[in-house]
């Protein structure tokens, strides 16, 4: 009587319902799914491994600096980044060793400067250097970066009633840009001119006769 009232028992609809519900949960679509999920999970516990096993800490600009000044250390910070291919970067250990270079490039901030953008500049080809010392209104109040062209004009000799005065302008180059004195009287910068005519500006900056005109980039 047992026998058959199991017999009995699995054709019922309480029974039919049971395996289909079983047939649901064993459904391919659905083991497929949770087989992807845990695949996708694995690899991105893998990537976020990766990526914090790859971090390190590099040095960025917290102040930009201009082309032709001077790294302080104020204008520098760290921060970590992950692997970066193709990006090069300098490790905070070796900030200090930035402090004090010439930017060779603009450095804005937030960037990551790399060790060539950085160091001393050289003197291009048949020209030479100079530092000026100029008054308040010898030279434009809008900032010009390294690199701005200008044109550098000497002013009349009032020196003296027989002072001899020549028409005398020369093509020039913002090496450094200009910054102000400690007492606001004055403004310094480097510019580059022509080798020949670095004796003429050199006594006209001396005897303080020169005006800096800023010039459009060609």
């Amino acid at each position: 009587m047992a026998v058959m009232s199991q017999a009995i028992g699995a054709g019922t609809p309480r029974a039919a319902t049971r395996e289909a519900r079983l047939r649901r949960t064993r459904s391919p679509r659905l083991m497929a799914i949770g087989v992807l999920l845990t695949i996708l999970g694995g690899l991105g516990s893998a990537f976020l491994y990766s990526n914090a096993s790859n971090s390190h800490p590099v040095v960025v600009m917290a102040q930009t600096v201009q082309r032709g000044e001077t790294i302080s250390r104020g204008d520098l910070t760290v921060t970590t980044i992950g692997g970066a291919p193709g990006v090069t970067t300098v490790p905070s250990s070796d900030m200090e060793g930035l402090v004090g270079q010439e930017a060779l490039a603009d450095l804005p901030a937030g960037s990551l400067p790399a060790a060539q953008s950085v160091g001393t500049a050289e003197v291009a080809p048949n020209t030479v250097q100079l530092g000026l010392r100029l008054e308040a209104g010898r030279l434009p109040v809008r900032t010009m970066p390294a690199g701005t062209p200008v044109t550098l004009v000497a002013l009349r000799d009032t020196s003296s009633p027989d002072a001899e005065n020549v028409d005398y302008r020369v093509r020039a180059q913002v090496v450094t840009a200009a910054q102000e004195t400690s007492d606001g009287t004055a403004w310094l910068m480097d510019v580059a001119v022509p080798s020949l005519a670095g004796e003429q500006v050199a006594k006209l900056a001396a005897t303080d006769r020169l005006v800096v005109v800023r010039q459009a980039k060609s």
